[in-house]
């Protein structure tokens, strides 16, 4: 009797010991574990939570990421529907769209006329203007195009606000505000008005039909290396509010332009998340 009641002490004993020294993790390491395995989203803001929830119950088919970009973009509201002063309209990744409005009297004081050396077709375009820092990659990007066997230039660059304003209007004379609100942006609103927007042709491809250019695939796998992107891509109407131009490109410096075209987002989304 006294041998099984020594056998089991020490049965118990060896359990006991297992238990110590293989302890069950804690509920504080489960949570440590969990949330390593669900980081947050960076570019979430607090204070647009209540936003976040609503335009997630009303597009409950869109994931968290996406709900959060669309909303740090201000979709939640109509295009034109909150307006946003952009405060730093000189910086390179400054953004204009159908939220952010340039103050009306803004004008570049860099400018600099952008077509030299215009080549057989664009000449005529010789007085259109861009700010300065585009200058030397926008004509090394031209000395590329030169080196392939064809010609780039710039068919509109710098508008003013007055201009642009004149531009709406014609078209919203000669359509309706709808269609005009597809293809021309309201003054103030304008990337051609920071300087860094550029309507561009090649050869005798006017901007309406530059996509049918033999080499224009190659020219926009070329545009991030000299710090252009294109600004209004296929397919992308519901995220940057213009239907597809494949002639309007803008310049952000190579670095972020490299990081765009990574991401393969749309510079309205990339800007939501990063800026």
């Amino acid at each position: 009797m006294k041998k099984r009641i020594s056998l089991l002490i020490l049965i118990i004993c060896m359990v006991g010991s297992i238990v110590f020294f293989f302890p069950k993790k804690n509920t504080q390491e489960v949570k440590t574990v969990k949330k390593k395995q669900t980081p947050e989203i960076s570019f979430y803001h607090q204070e647009y939570k209540e936003r976040y929830d609503t335009y997630q119950k009303a597009h409950q088919d869109l994931s968290k990421k996406e709900v959060i970009t669309l909303v740090n973009m201000n979709r939640d509201f109509d295009f034109y529907g909150k307006i946003i002063k952009q405060e730093h309209p000189n910086d390179l990744n400054t953004i204009v769209n159908k939220y952010y409005q340039l103050d009306e009297t803004y004008e570049p004081s860099d400018l600099v006329e952008i077509n030299t050396n215009a080549g057989t077709y664009g000449s005529s375009y010789s007085k259109h203007t861009a700010r300065k820092v585009i200058y030397d990659d926008f004509q090394a990007l031209k000395q590329a195009c030169i080196n392939k066997g064809f010609e780039l230039y710039v068919t509109s660059g710098y508008r003013s606000t007055a201009w642009q304003k004149e531009i709406y209007n014609h078209m919203v004379e000669t359509y309706s505000v709808e269609r005009a609100d597809e293809t021309c942006s309201r003054p103030g609103h304008s990337e051609h008005t920071t300087g860094l927007g550029l309507d561009i042709a090649l050869d005798q491809y006017k901007y309406e039909e530059v996509e049918n250019h033999p080499q224009y695939s190659w020219f926009l796998s070329q545009l991030s290396n000299y710090g252009f992107i294109l600004r209004y891509p296929k397919d992308k109407e519901n995220l940057t509010g213009y239907s597809y131009e494949a002639w309007h490109i803008r310049y952000v410096g190579k670095e972020l332009a490299q990081k765009i075209e990574k991401s393969g987002l749309t510079f309205d989304e990339y800007y939501a998340r990063h800026f």
